[in-house]
């Protein structure tokens, strides 16, 4: 885990996973930082996958986050099974993964937000991570990694 994303997370009130956490090692490094609400992904290992839900849905005010892997449903491509995993009206943001390309899009009403990932980002545009900012707004931002040049 990239050095800067642990600093990060220590400013954080919560940490959102959408999947992939791979192994319980990880989960237990992100649970020592801060309170951590995550969804399993294709890559969990079985430890891993077995305690985690496919979806959930996080209520922080007067917003509704629903967190999905993206994996997994209906749909064409990862934002459409990320959305699709919950009603119509349930949720206000949706935060997924599992295609490691970074995206932030409004659909259907719907803020789509995939951070991509810390270590292993495609599309071209490298590793990053998000921070969902949640207020009386609700907005997200991508935080790219700079390339380790060692």
């Amino acid at each position: 885990m990239p050095e800067k994303i642990l600093a990060e997370a220590l400013a954080c009130d919560l940490i959102i996973h959408a999947g992939d956490i791979v192994s319980s090692r990880t989960l237990e490094n992100l649970v020592s930082l801060r309170p951590v609400e995550a969804v399993r992904g294709n890559m969990d290992f079985p430890e891993v996958a077995s305690k985690l839900p496919l979806s959930r849905v996080l209520r922080v005010g007067k917003w509704r986050v629903g967190i999905t892997h993206g994996h997994e449903g209906r749909g064409v491509d990862t934002p459409d099974r990320a959305l699709n995993m919950f009603p119509r009206g349930e949720v206000h943001c949706v935060v997924f993964g599992h295609s490691h390309v970074q995206l932030r899009e409004e659909r259907e009403g719907v803020l789509m937000f995939n951070p991509g990932s810390p270590v292993a980002g495609r599309g071209g545009l490298g590793n990053s991570y998000g921070i969902l900012e949640i207020s009386d707004t609700l907005d997200a931002r991508i935080v790219r990694l700079e390339r380790d040049r060692s």
